[in-house]
């Protein structure tokens, strides 16, 4: 099962966000160039994306951020797939620290969640097991796979950015989401 993710424009994102996206674009104007508005958006993507204030203002204009890296753009597009409206409410107005998962955890949740002891024992000892993994990996982060072989030579891949740790989290609770829906 294939999520769309087509990393949004951040402008889009905080507009669902903020959930002024169906307003008209006079009022949808006006609530973004309010200095609460810019200040919340900062706020907002630095606690979705697990970082600093000012590393989002540094990425340009807000609520434009020009400058936001790829990843960012993957790790909202996921957030907003994985968060109903009352969840970003709560992370809005509450403290949140954004959630974390290793890249053997979201493998193991992918690839092993509902097989028995021996399926997972076949599919673990495959000759392409890594590889299938690793495609995993650059599919749901949107890399290049073999920016994927850089990160180690085990599957606790060590070396991937801790940024993709938050990716691979909201993607899994976007998976998640969608599964249940379809259920």
């Amino acid at each position: 099962m294939k999520l769309l993710i087509t990393g949004t424009q951040p402008r889009q994102f905080l507009r669902y966000c903020f959930n002024i996206d169906h307003l008209p674009p006079e009022e949808m104007l006006e609530e973004e160039t309010s200095f609460v508005y810019c200040t919340q958006c900062v706020r907002l993507l630095s606690k979705i994306l697990g970082i600093q204030r000012k590393t989002v203002r540094s990425w340009g204009d807000n609520p434009n951020f020009e400058g936001m890296p790829k990843y960012a753009r993957i790790t909202c597009n996921y957030a907003q797939l994985a968060l109903s409206r009352e969840e970003l409410n709560r992370v809005i107005f509450q403290d949140f620290d954004a959630p974390r998962l290793t890249a053997m955890e979201f493998i193991e949740e992918k690839l092993f969640k509902s097989l028995s002891s021996s399926e997972k024992l076949k599919i673990s000892t495959s000759s392409k097991f890594r590889s299938q993994c690793l495609t995993l990996l650059s599919d749901t982060l949107k890399v290049p796979k073999n920016t994927s072989y850089t990160w180690g030579s085990d599957l606790e891949l060590l070396r991937m950015p801790k940024c993709y740790q938050h990716t691979l989290a909201y993607a899994l609770a976007a998976y998640r989401k969608q599964e249940k829906i379809a259920a």
